[in-house]
């Protein structure tokens, strides 16, 4: 016999599973994606880099050559309404093994240019080709970004210790796709409780691999599940922080909620849901048997 406390996270709702995309670079591939993705009513984070907008391009690397033209400084806000806007970098560089100016340079001139172009605080960020070190760590910390993807699969529904460190689930092309959406979607284990899938990508590259139909079979298969939380990069580290953020009283019968976000919570073999509101002391239920 164990006894479970009603102090485990649950998504908004009481929702055990959540859905987020990450796509890279701004360009005007986006537009044809962000469609897709309001056809089935999905969210999306896009990382942008705000020195490189409006520029021309073709990239060479992958399958065959396909056009690599960032979307307009004037056009952000409207091609991107109703998604999340974050940093990608002001030029895409590597700034790994560089001075911390350097890197200070890179991530808040980003930053500052993108809260123009959108009109709200961007404190998200995508590393230019996954890279970084303690150096760019610390430099996000000082310029206020709260979280940064890398490329790093998981193949797993965890969330990340580190928002700083925040490891997809899988890049879009991944072999391991298709079971894994299988496995997330008929997955009812209680370890963990709570689950995230987290796909990232270039949306170019459906120009490359001429599969933008296959993706198009993704969303449709993963969308319209009303036990699935679909959210921004942003909306989840916002609500998992603010969970991190609560006050428990040591016997774990009442929880203090110091942020401005309602946080649902429920133990491991309950079906009980409790919401925590935004500046409240809540009682919790008596612990669960499992």
């Amino acid at each position: 016999m164990s006894l479970q406390t009603h102090d485990r996270l649950l998504w908004p709702k009481g929702k055990r599973k959540a859905f987020t995309l990450s796509y890279d670079d701004g360009v005007t591939q986006d537009i044809r994606f962000i469609e897709m993705l309001n056809k089935y009513k999905l969210k999306g984070t896009f990382n942008l880099n705000s020195g490189l907008l409006g520029q021309p391009g073709v990239i060479t690397i992958g399958r065959k050559p396909v056009t690599h033209n960032k979307v307009c400084p004037e056009d952000v806000k409207s091609i991107y309404a109703g998604h999340e806007v974050a940093s990608h970098g002001l030029y895409h560089a590597t700034i790994c093994d560089s001075d911390p100016a350097r890197c200070l340079n890179e991530i808040l001139a980003c930053r500052k240019e993108l809260e123009r172009l959108e009109g709200y605080p961007i404190t998200g960020y995508a590393y230019a080709f996954g890279a970084y070190d303690n150096t760019v760590l610390q430099a996000l910390r000082i310029c206020g970004i709260t979280y940064a993807r890398t490329i790093k699969p998981t193949y797993a529904f965890t969330l990340p210790e580190n928002f700083l460190i925040w490891n997809p689930t899988c890049h879009h092309d991944d072999e391991m796709l298709p079971e894994l959406i299988e496995k997330f979607l008929n997955d009812t284990s209680p370890f963990p409780m709570l689950k995230l899938f987290y796909v990232w990508g270039h949306c170019y590259e459906f120009d490359q691999n001429d599969n933008w139909d296959v993706m198009e079979h993704f969303l449709k298969k993963i969308a319209g599940y009303e036990d699935i939380w679909y959210a921004t990069n942003n909306e989840i580290e916002r609500y998992v922080s603010a969970y991190r953020k609560l006050v428990f009283s040591v016997d774990g019968s009442v929880v203090y909620n110091p942020t401005c976000t309602a946080v649902w919570l429920g133990a491991i073999g309950s079906d009980c849901v409790t919401e925590v509101g935004p500046g409240c002391v809540t009682e919790l239920p008596d612990p669960a048997i499992l």
